[in-house]
């Protein structure tokens, strides 16, 4: 079973609540398997480094970024996760590969979601 990272908005529109999914082209919206990011998420070097949010992973799934505010820590998580990406122990590869794809769902959402919506990034 493989993680995946789903983006979109929700938009209050004339009194109805509208739903926008966003689509992530392959294979950017792939977090790994279940296991191997069990095992990435649970490496105690993460949360020496503040990421506290995307290390839930390493327990449960999904987990949800909702709103701006719940974006702007899951930015500031990002950006730790790629300042030192480099002392994390585990394959290059994959540690890359991921930290790349949370970077680029990120962005997509926040370059496409209008800033009074209310926008969710959700991996599961």
């Amino acid at each position: 079973m493989t993680r995946s990272i789903s983006i979109g908005y929700q938009l209050e529109v004339t009194g109805m609540s509208m739903e926008t999914e966003i689509d992530v082209r392959p294979p950017y919206f792939l977090l790994g398997t279940q296991r191997s990011s069990k095992q990435f998420w649970n490496i105690p070097r993460l949360r020496e480094i503040g990421i506290t949010r995307l290390t839930q992973l390493s327990e449960t799934d999904p987990i949800y970024f909702v709103g701006w505010d719940m974006l702007a820590d899951l930015w500031r998580e990002i950006a730790l996760l790629q300042q030192c990406l480099r002392t994390i122990e585990f394959d290059t590869n994959l540690k890359t590969e991921w930290a790349s794809h949370l970077l680029y769902c990120y962005l997509l959402l926040v370059q496409t979601a209008p800033v009074e919506s209310r926008p969710s990034f959700i991996i599961g």
